[in-house]
């Protein structure tokens, strides 16, 4: 099993691109993108970043949603996210 941010942290490392292991500092590591392209983070939370996704196009996400439903496919806007980020 991993969380959120570990998920992006393992993905982005296996591209030799290093994450933190926090969601909310992943977002102060990104550059805010008005227009989504795979590869970008979505973060999500109530008023501060606690979830992080990363963008796969055509308006979809992936994530490591929860321990019982495990990484999954969702939409990009099933919450709406704090911020869209690009790793710069």
């Amino acid at each position: 099993g991993t969380d959120c941010s570990g998920f992006t942290m393992s993905l982005y490392a296996k591209y030799g691109h290093s994450l933190p292991h926090n969601a909310a500092a992943q977002a102060g590591v990104t550059r805010k993108v008005s227009s989504p392209k795979p590869g970008d983070l979505f973060f999500y939370g109530s008023g501060h970043v606690s979830h992080v996704a990363i963008y796969i196009g055509n308006g979809q996400i992936i994530h490591a949603s929860n321990p019982s439903d495990g990484i999954k496919i969702s939409s990009a806007y099933y919450r709406k996210p704090i911020k869209i980020g690009r790793v710069l």
